[in-house]
């Protein structure tokens, strides 16, 4: 996430010209998507609009998709092909071969961590780092805001195999839903994602964001969520699925199956612009959960009401809370380690000093809280912070847990001068 202009502790904001030469990108003041044609939600509503658009820019914008859906039918694709089964150790060792533009030295804390210290080709940094298994053991990596060639991008893909990682995006331009973005002002992060039942498809949950105050990021609102499918072989874009509207609770922030369901965690990222220019939302201390058959994304939802399933959205309870670690900002991201339900999250999200770990034998928790590490700091906290945590999956090779954290500097006109800061690291943890 680079905070494209805002001197965020002194909450000093700096003139947009700044912003232009920060982010390396000419047209900043966005080309239009539509003429009055996004539905805009207010700070308080429930999220059940979703925006549309009318027309796609016809010159290309900064964050340009490169992927739109196959043409040819996806039941037919999926009946000739052959595909391999889920992972069945969902933190075991990756197998895939060494194939890639660019190679890691090893796939432990520290060889990741090195691997990422450093631009990796045009990739100079990003955040919101998330890993995804997929079912021929490669792994998929997304991230949102990231600087490519000096030039600020919505979102990434990268694809690794073994050691080995080549970027998804195609020159300096959004990988994702580009054809409705218009450059810091109508945007697509992507959130958490998993594979439907035969391994063939990988859903990505993707959340609109609008800015709708006067610099980007000092009051962005969530607007939209959909499901990109991607084809797990070639990474194609076979579908792009609106989902439905739950009130202010998008699910798909986070997502894990064991071997029945497959359960969808939800926040409601209100992060930026409530009550103060870094105020965040009161809903962002909830995090909820629905589930469905493994893999089936299509099918109807159950929710958890605190005692039991119900497909009624309304009645769904919070499975981590304030309670939780006493934060009321919870990102929690939530994996299924073969046995157990395992839990990361920085607490306070850009606030707060400590990286919180929790378990449980279920997906509804209630979850433990096991450990703390202090976040680990780039620089002094007055000038650099941390947020999102995230799992890796697989272990080091001492067998303990690799979690990741986000790195910015309060400061976001000086994110790509001090570029080295605007990357993750990764770090292990032994869980009980």
């Amino acid at each position: 996430m680079f905070l494209g202009g805002s001197v965020l502790a002194a909450q000093d904001v700096r003139d947009t010209d700044d912003v232009r030469d920060a982010t390396s990108v000419e047209s900043v003041v966005p080309t239009p998507v539509a003429s009055a044609a996004v539905a805009y939600l207010p700070a308080t509503s429930e999220l059940e609009a979703v925006a549309t658009v009318a027309d796609v820019p016809s010159t290309p914008d900064p964050g340009l998709a490169l992927a739109t859906p196959a043409d040819s039918d996806r039941g037919l694709e999926q009946a000739v092909r052959v595909t391999p089964p889920p992972v069945a150790d969902p933190f075991g060792p990756i197998t895939s071969p060494d194939v890639g533009d660019h190679c890691a030295a090893s796939l432990d804390a520290a060889g990741i961590s090195e691997f990422f210290s450093n631009p990796i080709g045009s990739f100079q940094g990003a955040d919101y780092q998330r890993a995804f298994r997929l079912a021929d053991d490669r792994v998929l990596w997304t991230f949102q805001d990231a600087f490519i060639s000096g030039t600020l991008v919505h979102n990434v893909g990268m694809i690794q195999s073994g050691r080995c990682f080549t970027l998804l995006n195609s020159g300096a331009r959004s990988w994702l839903l580009g054809e409705l973005t218009s450059h810091m002002s109508q945007w697509q992060w992507i959130f958490d994602g998993g594979m439907n039942a035969d391994g063939s498809e990988f859903h990505l949950f993707v959340v609109q964001m609008n800015e709708t105050g006067g610099s980007y990021l000092s009051k962005p609102r969530p607007t939209a969520t959909r499901r990109v499918v991607l084809d797990v072989a070639t990474l194609q874009v076979l579908d792009v699925i609106d989902e439905q509207a739950t009130g202010s609770d998008l699910y798909g922030w986070g997502v894990t199956s064991d071997a029945n369901y497959t359960y969808l965690y939800s926040h409601c990222y209100q992060q930026f612009g409530y009550d103060t220019l870094m105020g965040f939302g009161e809903c962002s201390m909830d995090v909820k959960l629905a589930r469905l058959p493994l893999g089936d994304f299509d099918a109807e939802r159950e929710y958890w009401d605190g005692v039991g399933w119900t497909t009624n959205h309304t009645f769904a309870s919070p499975v981590v809370d304030g309670t939780f670690v006493f934060s009321g900002n919870n990102p929690a991201q939530i994996r299924f380690d073969g046995r157990r339900f395992v839990l990361v999250e920085k607490q306070g999200d850009w606030w707060g000093k400590t990286v919180d770990f929790g378990v449980s034998d279920n997906p509804q928790g209630p979850f433990v809280h096991v450990a703390s590490v202090d976040e680990p700091l780039k620089c002094d906290r007055s000038t650099c912070n941390t947020y999102f945590a995230s799992w890796i999956p697989w272990t080091d090779s001492s067998g303990d847990f690799i979690w990741s954290i986000g790195h910015n500097r309060w400061n976001g006109a000086e994110t790509l001068s001090y570029i080295s800061t605007y990357r993750p690291t990764f770090l292990t943890i032994a869980l009980p």
